[in-house]
This record gives structure tokens, sequence and C-alpha cells, in this order.
């Protein structure tokens, strides 16, 4: 072992310039942690500006033997050009007024990619393919014998993919591996060979005294380890046999973190995030804070469907055509204060309530659903009048300001969902700038709506909904205002992102540096995109948006807790999650969603996969016809309070709100008169909170699957010497697994 410490010597020597001093410090020119860059080229251009605020202060960039430098003549950017032979794990120093700053570098693993489509008599004219691994844009293949071929390079794991041929979509006719696409139809699935079986894998072992140790699964050819953003110094890392000691240097913050990353020559291993508490490392769950992003467990809820706290502000839109179930219920932030000051949040062990947005929004009906035929009002809150007024029917700048301090004192953070990437036709800056939004017409004269994919930084939501232009800077700058206003107006803790993926990098790069720039405290800051893994990450980094929701997680698990489909499914595409955004990322894991059919109702068989959920919700009453659905739907809770990520329960999801896509999934929030079958997967819900709140493996330890088949799944977390498993069982059986016994359709926490 010996070989692994002097390879790691030189990896350090190497991360620094000769003429720059080694003495150790945890001063840092970066505010927050350096998010890991993504290496996907031989030739990579990488904005460092996302790292610092003012980059007039890098004087240099320490050298390397894997790789060389150009800084731009700007400072904002750095060329970087590999070594054939790089290894999968280097470090990037970039020294800023004598001040070291250290970024992992992590290096791609993508391989050959061939997809084809017979075709003997070439009866198609044209064929695409759009997947995960294309970000969903259609990509052309080309006709040569007798068949349709594509050659590209994608990422190892499973992906999904569509052809479109001649205009239309289909699954691949010679794949047999498909899954519900959540909108009636399929998606085929191909799958690239992994080697997550011959990568390391570390786990944390003990803790000493001002030290401790960890394990590798494998010989090491790199390692690093980050006391916050600094390399730690090499007498600071020893070895003996495959055990290693990381003596901690002495510090005066109250709050950092250890980080380590290694690899062989298969690829990266999982990462490993040490809290530290005044410079001991945190093994008492009181000493985190709301503060502490891994910590969250989030609540959505719709304001306006939530609770009438004061029914003097209860307006609905006055129009014969807005069917009651579109229209304003009367909920509003008094509601919601209400219940903070009544400890329901807290009961639940909620730590962090997410708002459905609160602008004003306009008076009148919009839109238009064909059966029954019905408009809607703005009861939601997405069709902004105004980026800054609280719209009056929800309340007004005194409540929201006290709602916000309820909910710290009861420590609690509060993320407000702001709408950045249209507007309603009635806001004045449309009036005022008709020029700062997007065509409504594409150049070949086809209406640009929804057109989410192939026109994604153009397409209008609706006609009545313009979609901003932030290729002008003057929209990026009035909106990233408007947006950061929030944050020092309002006590606010963050943001849940509307339409992420629909919004230039320059929007979420400006917002983010103002937010730094403005606000000494933390902000944490969750978007919204449907998309590949690889355009979900693009919008993740230090200098953009901390987090994303994971659609592609949550789809799966639907698949496998409401359906036959077998837990490998759901194995693969949680080790895909880890592997696009590291074993402790903040990706939010839903158990529900504001545009999707209520989980419980596909669970229960009362909404099917293959109809449109919308529909159904229009167009009959959604009843519940089998209760084993709250088993399923505790399971579902159950997955998302184990794994990495952040934890978000969609309002009503804690007893089981039944229904179709919206609005029939945005009832009226129900707190009394639950029946037994609801009270009980609260109460299993309440304890499984409870239990993440309480184990600090299940907030900073290591993720293993340990099993995955038809029916079963078994994971482990793990934090130096606190283990605990789960067991998923999803047969009509009761199975007997480590001398413990789990029911049908449940699961069961071993805890060691």
């Amino acid at each position: 072992m010996k070989k692994i410490v002097g390879l790691y010597a030189i990896l350090i020597s190497f991360g620094c310039s000769n003429s720059k001093p080694e003495k150790f410090s945890l001063e840092t020119t970066i505010k927050g942690m350096a998010s890991p860059i993504y290496l996907i080229d031989a030739q990579n251009e990488i904005l460092i500006s996302d790292y610092f605020l003012d980059v007039t202060q890098i004087d240099s960039i320490a050298l390397n033997p894997n790789y060389k430098t150009t800084l731009s003549e700007d400072k904002s950017t750095i060329t970087l050009l590999q070594n054939e032979k790089a290894p999968y794990l280097m470090n990037l120093r970039i020294w800023t007024r004598n001040t070291p700053n250290d970024i992992p570098l992590l290096k791609g693993e993508k391989k050959q990619l061939h997809i084809s489509l017979s075709d003997e008599n070439k009866a198609y004219k044209e064929v695409f393919v759009k997947g995960e691994f294309s970000n969903w844009e259609m990509l052309p293949l080309t006709y040569s014998a007798n068949k349709w071929i594509l050659e590209t390079r994608a990422n190892p794991g499973r992906h999904q993919y569509v052809f479109v041929v001649d205009g239309k979509e289909k699954p691949d006719p010679s794949n047999n591996n498909k899954i519900s696409n959540g909108m009636g139809g399929f998606n085929s699935i191909i799958e690239i060979e992994t080697n997550e079986d011959k990568k390391p894998f570390i786990h944390t072992q003990e803790i000493k005294e001002n030290a401790f140790t960890f394990s590798s699964t494998t010989p090491l050819n790199e390692m690093l380890v980050y006391f916050d953003n600094r390399l730690l110094p090499n007498e600071n890392i020893s070895n003996i046999n495959e055990i290693f000691t990381v003596t901690l240097p002495k510090t005066n913050t109250k709050r950092s973190y250890i980080r380590i990353y290694a690899s062989n020559d298969f690829g990266n291993s999982n990462d490993v995030l040490i809290p530290l508490n005044n410079n001991q490392i945190i093994t008492d769950p009181s000493l985190l804070q709301r503060t502490d992003f891994h910590t969250q467990i989030m609540y959505f809820l719709m304001v306006d469907r939530f609770l009438d706290g004061n029914p003097s502000n209860t307006r609905k839109v006055d129009n014969d055509s807005i069917l009651p179930k579109a229209n304003y219920y009367g909920g509003d932030l008094e509601g919601v204060l209400k219940k903070l000051e009544e400890g329901y949040f807290t009961s639940l062990g909620i730590n962090t309530l997410w708002l459905s947005p609160i602008t004003q929004n306009p008076e009148g009906a919009y839109g238009l659903w064909p059966n029954p035929i019905t408009k809607f009002s703005g009861y939601h809150g997405y069709w902004p009048i105004s980026n800054t007024k609280i719209d009056d029917r929800f309340g007004n700048e005194e409540t929201f300001k006290k709602l916000i301090a309820t909910a710290h004192k009861k420590n609690i953070n509060v993320l407000l969902d702001y709408v950045a990437n249209h507007v309603h036709e009635k806001h004045p800056l449309y009036k005022e700038h008709p020029d700062w939004v997007t065509q409504l017409y594409l150049p070949d004269g086809s209406l640009n709506t929804e057109r989410w994919d192939d026109h994604r930084l153009t397409t209008w939501f609706d006609t009545f909904m313009p979609t901003l232009d932030f290729s002008k800077q003057e929209v990026v700058e009035k909106m990233t205002d408007s947006a950061a206003y929030w944050v020092t107006h309002y006590d606010l803790d963050g943001f849940r992102h509307d339409a992420t993926k629909h919004i230039q990098e320059t929007f979420w790069r400006t917002l983010t540096k103002k937010i730094k720039e403005r606000t000494n405290r933390p902000i944490f800051q969750i978007g919204e995109t449907y998309g590949s893994p690889e355009l979900i990450r693009s919008y993740i980094s230090t200098g953009m948006l901390d987090a994303q929701f994971d659609f592609n997680l949550y789809d799966a698990s639907v698949q496998a807790f409401a359906t036959e489909t077998s837990f490998e499914n759901l194995a693969a595409n949680l080790q895909k999650s880890l592997q696009y955004y590291g074993y402790h990322h903040l990706m939010g894991t839903i158990s529900g969603n504001q545009d999707r059919a209520r989980f419980i109702s596909y669970a229960s068989g009362d909404v099917h996969f293959n109809e449109d959920a919308k529909k159904a919700g229009w167009t009959r009453e959604i009843k519940m016809s089998d209760t084993s659905a709250y088993n399923k739907l505790a399971m579902l809770q159950a997955f998302n309070l184990f794994i990495p990520g952040i934890p978000c329960i969609y309002y009503g999801d804690e007893y089981g709100s039944i229904g179709g896509n919206d609005p029939d999934n945005r009832k009226m929030m129900q707190f009394d008169n639950l029946n037994a079958n609801e009270l009980k997967l609260k109460k299993r819900v309440t304890q499984l909170v409870t239990l993440r709140r309480n184990t600090l493996a299940l907030q900073y330890g290591t993720l293993e699957v340990l099993r995955a088949d038809e029916n079963i799944l078994v994971l482990q977390r793990s934090y130096f010497n606190q283990t605990i498993k789960i067991v998923f069982n999803k047969s009509e059986k009761p199975i007997l697994l480590e001398n413990q016994t789990i029911a049908p359709n449940d699961f069961k926490l071993i805890t060691k």
C-alpha cells in the first residue's frame, strides 16, 4: 500500500505551484462548498466565475502533470486540456492573492452507443431518436444496409429513449425492455455496461482523537481529501494496508466539512462527506442545524389549497366559465401561519417549508380544458402580473414576515416558489417591453407553445403567458433583481425555481452571484427540470443551483412501488442518480408532484398508467378501491427518507390524499376526520421523518444496494459505527430475511 500513498503524494505536490507557500489554512475565496467539475471531453471550457465572485483576484492556476490550462484574458474561463492518460480523479488549484482554492475534477466515463431501426424497404422518410443520452433532443439516424443507424457516446447505465419516425414517437420494436413514460405511452430502455463492481467503495470506520479512519474495498490509484475547499497536506494522511487515517488540522471554524474522493483504473468511487462542529466530527444529531442543507425534510404546500386562515380575503374569480375545481378555494398565508403556530409541521418533523408562488396573479379566466369545458383561475400562483407584490388573496407583507419569523423560531426554513421564465400577458413588464419576450410563432409558422425540448429556451407555456427572452442582458438584470428582492427584503431561506431548463444559464449565474453579494446567510436554491440527468446536472454548481428535483428517480420509484416492475430498475436508476449527482447530493426526492396524478391513486389502480391522468381527474370521481395502496405509499416515503437527497412530501401525502392530475391532485388539505388507514400512514411517515432527523447515517452516511430483484430491495447506509438497513418486500407473501419477517407490500428497518 505504500504505492498508494506515493501516488497520492505526487498528486498533491503537483496540485501546487512551487512558488507558493504550503502552510495549511481554511481560508478560501470561494463562497460555499466548491462543487466538483465534471470533465466531458478531452478539452473542456470551465467557467471559474462560478466559483469566484471577483475573478480579478485570480492570479494563477497551479501546474498539474495530467492537464494543461489556459486562463482567459478576462479570467472568467479556463480551457483545460487533459493528457491522454489522465486519471479519473484530479484536482484544480486556483490561486487568488496567495490563497489556494481547490476544486475536484471528475473525469467522464462515456462509452460507445449503437442504436438501429430495421427498415428493409426504406418505408420511412426520416428517423430520429431522442432519449436521456441526448437530453431528449432529437438525433438524426442515417440509412444504411436496410436500417437506420446512430452511433454516439453515452454514460454507462440505463437510458430511456424513443424513435421519432416521420414525426411520430414510437418505442423500439426490437427492444422488449420498456417502461411507462407516465403519460400513457412507453419508452424503451437500453443499457450500457458499467464497471460499478470494479470501482472502489470507501467507508468511514472509526473516530479517534483529532482523527478518523476510513477504508477502501480495492487498491486506489488516486485519493483526494478536502477540508472545506482545501486539500489536506500529505502529512495529515497515512495508511496501513487498506485502512487510512486522516488527522484533522486545528481550525476555529464552527461548521466545516471533510470530503473524500478516490478512484482506480475503472472509475471514481463513492464520495464521503463528514460534518464537523468546532473541529469535532458530528455524531450527535442535535448539533445539526436547519441551515445544514443535508438535514432538510421538505414539505410542499399549495397556499390556496392548504387552509383558509382569513376568510375576509377569500375571493373567487367571478366567471361562470371556471368550474369550482379550477377556482380559488381560499387558502392563504394566515392558514399556513396558523398551522405553524399549532405545531403541525413540527409534530410531523418538517424543517423546511416550500410555499407555492405568492405573487399577484390576474383576476380573469384563462386557458381551456375541453371535457368538461372549463377555463382556469390563477389560484396556483404561476401566472404573475407582479414579481414582488404579494397577492392580496394570500395576505400581505406583514403576514409573510410573521410567517417566516415564526417558522425560524421553530427551526423551520421557508423556501418560496419563484417564477422567472414567464409572465402573464397583463404583467406591466410585457406591456412596457413587448420586445423582452420570445416569439410566439416559429420561423416555419408553427405555434411555439409547449415545445419543451426542441425549443426549450423560447417556448411559451400558453398563448397568454409570454416567455421572457433571457438572451437579452436587460431582461436578466431586471428579473434577477426581482428574485434577489425576496431574500433581501424578507428573511427567506431560499427558492424553488420554476421551469429551470427553459431559462438560459446566464440568469442562474447572475442571480446566484447577486444573492451571494447581497446576503450573508445560507440560501438554498433547488430547480425544476424534466430531462436527462446530464441536462439536470448542468444547472447544479457553486455558481448556479444547489440541486434540482430528481423526477427520473421518482418515475422509477412509482413504477417499483405501484406496479409489478422489478426493483432492479429502481436500483439502476438510484445508482445513476448517485453517479451523476454524487453520493451526498441535495437533489429533491419527492412523494408526489403537482403536475402528476397522486401516487396512491396509481398504486390503488384507480388511475391507470395508460390513460390521461388529467382527463381522469375531470371526467370521473377518483376513489380508493385497494387499501394496500397506503402501504405502498409508506414504502415510497420510506425509500425517499432512507436514500441520499432531500426528501420532499407533497402536501396530503402524509396521509394519502387521492386524485388524478391537476387540479384533482390539488384538493383542499384535510386535517380532521382522517380514516384509520390515513391515520396509520401519517403515523408511519412521522416515525420515518423522526428516524431520518435523528440518524447521522441517514443524513451523511454512505449508501449501498445490497440486493435488488423482482420483489425484494435491500439498502444499507453507514456512518462510522452506525449502520442501518431497510428491506422492501412488494410480493404478496411475507419473507424471512436476516431473521426478520417482512410483511407483504411492506418494509422493515434493521439497525446495528
